[in-house]
């Protein structure tokens, strides 16, 4: 069990990760609500751990679509040099 403390407030957490500790993200997480409440003075703070998350989440998708669309011009390059490699192999054997 990790301690961790987001926006004030302690919390006990297990952490089924192994890449990434707790206390970093929670780090993060208390980052961006801090920043949001910068922004937003007065907004509650159950409201800023939504708009937190929201802003997170909105990351998560932009990397997964950037991790996705390299993927795809990776497989795109390997059928590419695998289809150039056979036609060479070809022109060797006739």
């Amino acid at each position: 069990m990790a301690k961790i403390q987001i926006y004030g407030k302690t919390y006990n957490v297990k952490s089924s990760s192994g890449l990434i500790e707790a206390e970093e993200v929670a780090n993060y997480v208390d980052s961006k609500m801090r920043e949001l409440a910068g922004l937003r003075s007065q907004t509650p703070s159950l409201d800023l751990a939504v708009l937190a998350a929201l802003n997170i989440a909105q990351e998560l998708m932009e990397l997964q679509k950037q991790a996705g669309a390299q993927h795809q011009e990776r497989e795109d390059k390997i059928e590419r040099l695998l289809l150039e490699l056979e036609s060479e192999l070809q022109s060797i054997d006739d």
